[in-house]
């Protein structure tokens, strides 16, 4: 593995939860110190924040003689007043100054075809066939690039980032039995071409977010490589802090790379991540550099990008070991540890015990059990005292419904999931929330013994690693729940006695659960009535119907 082997290191500014309106020239600076040397200069988004450019739409419009006769099906979505746009505008131009200025090379981020709600379903407007879609595309991307000089390349959604595709066995009647392939290459060539005229030595990177694995390669296989490039997701179901590099990647870069198209892998390469969102601050610089060496291990890459965004303003160690990544990929796990942590002086050793544990526990942690254990600062730990459950995601796309089974355990929602299932989710979490425990109680220690300057950031991270080990307990604590009723319904459905031991063990896990919620109710109650009546605490708790509030999108386990 030589040190050129990655041509391409990608990052962008701010981050879904912490977005940077206005760039800092000292932070591209900092980015590039560390190794990057191509910027994206929009936080691309589909929650679009701080109302930052999505599609091209937002920041272009057709030629005033096509606005009419190309006009799109669907209304924009965002903020779209005058003064919104004139910001984004002004805003995209003064980044692309700044990348100039600092050396870094561009990339613009946006879906296409722009279909407005991105659940659309299996027909959504502004089809690839309708005979005018391609051509406003085209049109509007001549405009951004007479307006926006500078920018080198950019990186294309055809899924998701408010674009969306039709499915050949739905009822759009152009693409009705029409392989995918045979209408989305097309398009991207058209993209590519059109941007080859403008940019010279430009890219049209294209993100194949939401296909299957054959789609991919097939497209893969036909489009021409002219100009175009490929960013892919570091396995094909997510970004995963602790799946890179699995056989698609490595078949679709292979096959990639035989017909001359580069490719992008991309990974968190910070802190902050969709995984563990909206916490920016835990630190696990580990799993960031066996990620990377497996990303580099891919015969053929040519770069990482990354994915959730960077936060160069604050101590990020994750951040720091991408830097010593990209200085050197051969440094030894123990260089590299002794290199981060010595800004912290004479407590350096017991920092990098604190960071070997918060790595241990990211591994450990079930994050291939579904879609929606992700943004995993963003579940309830007073989960429902319902059954619990394992909720996947609904959407409809080629994607979910084929290859991505392959790396979650549940796509489609598990009303009733196996016991051994929800076993398999708590013993693994308890697991993960032990190794925690042990960074907190190390942390905790090493409290006083951080240099000032670095202080306040390590306990920002002790904080949100507190948080992160509730979350853990929560879905350890209401999977065990659930399976300790199960039995203890079916001893009662026998008529026979249910042993101490179970009931013993069931009031001693709701006293653990209620501490960890850090609220008396609602297990306050649900104790009483174990204590007083057990048929009657079946009969109301951890029942698969009896509770359907829901306690947010990202509670996996509540319904």
């Amino acid at each position: 593995m030589s040190e050129d082997k990655l041509e391409y290191k990608v990052g962008f500014l701010g981050c879904p939860v912490r977005p940077v309106a206005e760039w800092d020239p000292g932070d591209l600076e900092r980015l590039k110190e560390l190794g990057f040397n191509t910027i994206q200069i929009n936080l691309a988004w589909g929650s679009r924040p701080g109302a930052e450019a999505l599609n091209l739409e937002d920041v272009v419009e057709l030629p005033p003689d096509r606005r009419e006769d190309l006009a799109g099906a669907t209304p924009l979505l965002g903020d779209q007043s005058p003064e919104c746009r004139r910001w984004r505008r002004e805003e995209l131009r003064r980044r692309i100054d700044l990348c100039r200025r600092c050396g870094l090379r561009t990339v613009f981020h946006f879906g296409a075809p722009y279909v407005g709600d991105q659940f659309i379903g299996d027909a959504p407007a502004n089809c690839l066939l309708d005979g005018k879609t391609t051509e406003r595309c085209v049109r509007l991307l001549e405009r951004f690039a007479a307006e926006f000089p500078g920018v080198a390349d950019l990186l294309v959604y055809t899924y998701d980032q408010h674009a969306w595709l039709c499915s050949e066995f739905g009822p759009c009647p152009r693409c009705t039995g029409k392989p995918l392939q045979e209408r989305v290459v097309p398009f991207l060539e058209e993209l590519a071409a059109t941007w080859r005229r403008f940019s010279s030595g430009g890219r049209l990177w294209w993100e194949p977010w939401e296909l299957s694995a054959g789609q991919v390669l097939k497209c893969v296989e036909q489009v021409r490589p002219e100009g175009f490039g490929l960013a892919l997701h570091c396995n094909i179901a997510e970004v995963m802090a602790t799946f890179p590099a699995d056989r698609w990647l490595r078949n679709t870069v292979a096959l990639a790379a035989a017909r001359g198209i580069p490719s992008l892998a991309e990974y968190w390469l910070g802190s902050a991540s969709e995984e563990l969102e909206p916490y920016t601050r835990l630190p696990y610089p580990l799993v960031t550099l066996r990620g990377l060496r497996a990303l580099a291990s891919v015969p053929g890459l040519s770069g990482v990008k990354e994915y959730y965004g960077l936060l160069p303003d604050q101590e990020d160690p994750n951040l720091r070991m991408t830097g010593l990544f990209f200085g050197n990929p051969q440094i030894p796990e123990e260089e590299a540890l002794g290199r981060l942590a010595s800004p912290y002086g004479a407590a350096a050793d017991r920092v990098i015990e604190f960071w070997r544990l918060t790595s241990q526990a990211v591994e450990l942690f079930p994050w291939e059990t579904s879609w929606l254990i992700r943004a995993l600062g963003r579940s309830d730990p007073a989960h429902a005292l319902s059954a619990a459950l394992i909720r996947g995601v609904p959407w409809h796309t080629p994607g979910w419904c084929a290859t991505r089974r392959s790396t979650f355990m549940v796509v489609d929602t598990a009303d009733h999931p196996d016991p051994w299932l929800l076993e398999d989710v708590q013993l693994r979490c308890e697991l993960a929330a032990r190794s925690m425990e042990d960074a907190l109680r190390l942390g905790e220690d090493l409290r006083g013994r951080v240099p000032t300057a670095l202080a306040s950031g390590f306990a920002a991270g002790l904080w949100e690693l507190r948080e992160v080990r509730r979350r853990a307990l929560a879905y350890a604590f209401h999977a065990r729940e659930t399976n300790l009723a199960t039995v203890m319904r079916e001893l009662s459905r026998q008529q026979r006695e249910i042993p101490d031991g179970l009931l013993a063990e069931m009031r001693s896990l709701l006293e653990t659960d209620q501490a960890n919620q850090e609220q008396d109710e609602p297990i306050a109650t649900a104790i009483a009535v174990l204590t007083t009546d057990v048929d009657r605490f079946l009969g109301t708790y951890l029942q698969p119907d009896a509770d359907r509030i829901s306690k947010g999108y990202n509670s996996m386990t509540s319904r």
